[in-house]
C-alpha cells in the first residue's frame, strides 16, 4: 500500500519498469501522478477508510502491506488485511515489518498485525529491513555541510544498516515470484556488517574527503534537539525517532543476516559503499 512512500515508491517503479503488472495506490491522484511507473494501474484509496480498500483487491495476487510508522500503523495495516480477507481473492500478504526488535508501542503494533496475518488464512511472507541508511544519514546533510558532523544518542552500539535499494530488490524478488515461493518465510534484510556511528563517520570521511566526526549526545538532549531543530512534534518524536534509537542503543539492531543474498543472489551494500554512492548528495549545495 502507500505506493508513494519511501518503500512503496521504488518497489512500484521497479516492478513497472520490469514490465510486470502492478496496481499502485495512494490517498490522492496528485500523489500517484508523481510515480515514474509506466503501465502501472493507479487507484486512489485511503488506509484510514476501509470502504475504499476493497476495490484494490480485485484481480491481484499479492499485496505489499505497509503503513507509516506512527500511532495509526496497526489500525491501517489491519484495515488492509481485513479488506484482503473480505475480497475472497486469496492474494498473498507481503508484509513490510521492522527488522529491529522493538519492546515498545511500535513493536506491539507490529505483533498485532502479524497475529492477524497468521490467522487470516491467506498465504504470507514477511520482509523486514533492519534500518535504512537513507533515513539515518541523509537528514544530517546540512549538519555535515556546515559542521562536518553526525549526531545521535546511541553510544557505541552496533547497527546492521541496510541500503534502501537493497530493500527494494528484496521486495521485488518476493513480489515477482510465484505465490508458492517464500510462503511462511520471514526475511530480515541487513547490511553485511553491523557498525557503530564512529564507523559511519569514518566511512563518510573517506567518501567525502573531509573529516566527519560523530557527536554522541545524552538521550534527552538529543530528543529535545529533534523537537526544537528538526521539526518533530512532542506527539510524534518518540514513535518516529526515539524508539528506533532506543532500540539501537539497547543492541537490538545489531544482527546481520544473509537473507538479502538468499533472495537476490547479490551482496548487500556496505556502509562504505553507500557513502561513496551518495557522496554527491552531501557535497552538492
Amino acid at each position: 500500500m502507500a505506493s508513494t512512500g519511501m518503500f512503496g515508491r521504488p518497489v512500484v517503479e521497479g516492478l513497472a519498469k520490469r514490465g510486470l503488472p502492478v496496481r499502485a495506490t495512494a490517498r490522492s491522484e496528485k500523489g500517484l501522478a508523481t510515480l515514474d511507473a509506466p503501465g502501472a494501474e493507479l487507484i486512489p484509496a485511503d488506509m484510514d477508510d476501509p470502504s475504499s480498500l476493497l476495490k484494490l483487491m480485485n484481480g491481484v495476487d499479492k499485496v505489499l502491506v505497509n503503513a507509516p510508522m506512527d500511532d495509526q500503523k496497526e489500525v491501517r495495516e489491519k484495515n488492509v488485511i481485513e479488506a484482503m480477507i473480505r475480497s475472497g481473492n486469496g492474494a498473498k500478504i507481503v508484509l513490510l515489518t521492522g527488522g529491529v526488535q522493538h519492546d515498545d508501542a511500535l513493536g506491539a503494533a507490529g505483533l498485532a498485525t502479524e497475529k492477524l496475518m497468521r490467522s487470516s488464512g491467506l498465504p504470507w511472507t514477511v520482509v523486514g529491513p533492519q534500518t535504512v541508511m537513507e533515513t539515518n544519514f541523509k537528514p544530517f546533510r546540512e549538519l555535515i555541510q556546515s559542521e562536518s558532523m553526525l549526531m545521535s544518542c546511541v553510544g557505541a552500539a552496533k547497527v546492521g544498516f541496510v541500503a534502501l535499494d537493497n530493500v527494494t530488490d528484496a521486495f521485488i524478488a518476493v513480489l515477482e515470484s510465484n505465490n508458492d515461493a517464500h510462503g511462511g518465510c520471514e526475511y530480515v534484510i541487513t547490511g553485511p556488517k553491523a557498525v557503530t556511528f564512529e564507523d559511519v563517520a569514518t566511512a563518510a570521511t573517506e567518501a567525502l574527503d573531509r573529516r566527519i566526526i560523530y557527536q554522541d549526545m545524552p538521550r534527552d538532549e538529543f530528543r529535545k534537539l529533534m523537537v526544537t531543530e528538526a521539526g518533530f512534534s512532542e506527539s510524534d518524536v518518540d514513535i518516529e525517532v526515539m524508539c528506533h534509537l532506543d532500540a539501537f542503543r539497547a543492541g537490538k539492531a545489531a544482527r546481520t543476516t544473509d537473507d538479502f543474498t538468499r533472495l537476490t543472489g547479490k551482496k548487500s551494500k556496505s556502509v562504505k559503499e553507500w557513502w561513496i554512492d551518495n557522496a554527491n548528495f552531501f557535497l552538492s549545495t
